[in-house]
């Protein structure tokens, strides 16, 4: 028997969690995409979706349907929940320790996604009175409602708010990424067992902790920040085959010719200053990395100013082209691949 999934995703990365679950998981049918959303369906145990490592939230699909746009539309959203089997939710959690609906809304309703959550909860309460409505803070099922125009998707979620941070032991330096989205660059540069990678502004090692998930022959990553750098060192404690140091990327202590594949998260100009001085510093990073690199090897990196590493690729004889443009906390962040 099939279930179909939704996947929550970064916007910008929903063909990187494709290509993920093609090669991950060849049994899945039915893929589809919209924003920030990957569905497919899969006989196989949800559990076994968890290896996917792009995705922020897995769900599984409870059903779709269409639904008014105006207030009184509302009951007949309650009847359409309330119409739901929803017996299956006992494998995940006790609906007696609390269920929550957290409901978003896209296009003209003349209703609010409270009132839309509410009128899903009456409907599950209709269907089953013994069932407790949880609170935010205290809830042991979580479900979830998506409004967009006239369409309705309600589904179930199936991991904790931990799952995209890969727990609560983790270490995070100002300004990290998140690990889903460190592993979606990891994934664009194709991994292979025989890599020496690198990471050379690797801050708190959140992309070298999920190049951690596949075979590499070599793995090094600096920064000029102690701070960061004792926080790589106790997020990659368990490799002995990832070395992390203080290091200038400007000035690697790497041999011409050596390394496979870098994958960065290159500092934004906030970070840095202005856009002179931001443009200054890609030029420095890329001729580096151009004279680090083997010949055929690759870089994969997420900057906030693409015209200035593109300028700085063209300048070191690199090939520069734009794979995808991210939509990251009102920012508009673009992964590039550089081809020495």
């Amino acid at each position: 028997m099939n279930y179909t999934y939704m996947a929550t995703v970064l916007p910008g990365l929903e063909e990187v969690l494709v290509d993920e679950i093609k090669i991950k998981l060849p049994d899945v049918q039915r893929l589809t995409t919209t924003r920030g959303k990957v569905f497919f369906e899969s006989p196989l145990p949800w559990e076994f979706h968890l290896q996917l490592r792009t995705v922020d939230n897995l769900y599984q699909l409870i059903g779709r349907f269409f639904v008014g746009s105006h207030k009184r539309h509302l009951p007949q959203l309650e009847k359409q929940i309330a119409a739901f089997d929803l017996s299956f939710v006992k494998s995940i959690g006790r609906p007696e320790d609390g269920y929550v609906v957290n409901a978003s809304r896209k296009g003209k309703q003349t209703y609010s996604r409270f009132e839309a959550a509410e009128a899903a909860m009456q409907g599950i309460a209709k269907r089953y009175p013994g069932w407790v409505r949880g609170t935010a803070q205290n809830h042991a099922l979580e479900f979830r409602l998506d409004l967009d125009g006239e369409e309705a998707v309600f589904s179930l979620r199936l991991t904790n708010s931990t799952f995209r941070f890969r727990g609560s032991n983790r270490f995070f330096s100002q300004a990290a990424l998140r690990p889903t989205i460190a592993h979606a660059l990891v994934w664009c540069s194709s991994p292979e067992d025989r890599d020496v990678f690198v990471d050379p502004c690797c801050g708190s090692g959140t992309i070298l902790y999920e190049r951690l998930a596949y075979p590499f022959v070599q793995m090094r990553g600096g920064d000029l920040s102690d701070d960061a750098i004792q926080s790589a060192k106790a997020n990659l404690k368990a490799s002995s085959h990832s070395v992390v140091q203080r290091w200038d990327a400007r000035q690697l202590p790497l041999d011409s010719g050596s390394v496979d594949k870098f994958v960065s998260n290159l500092p934004f100009g906030r970070q840095i200053g202005s856009r002179a001085q931001l443009g200054n510093l890609y030029g420095q990073l890329v001729q580096e990395m151009a004279r680090v690199l083997k010949p055929g090897g690759r870089a994969i990196l997420l900057v906030e100013d693409g015209s200035s590493l593109v300028r700085a690729a063209d300048r070191c004889s690199i090939h520069c082209c734009e794979l995808m443009q991210l939509s990251l906390k009102g920012l508009r962040p673009t992964i590039y691949q550089l081809n020495k």
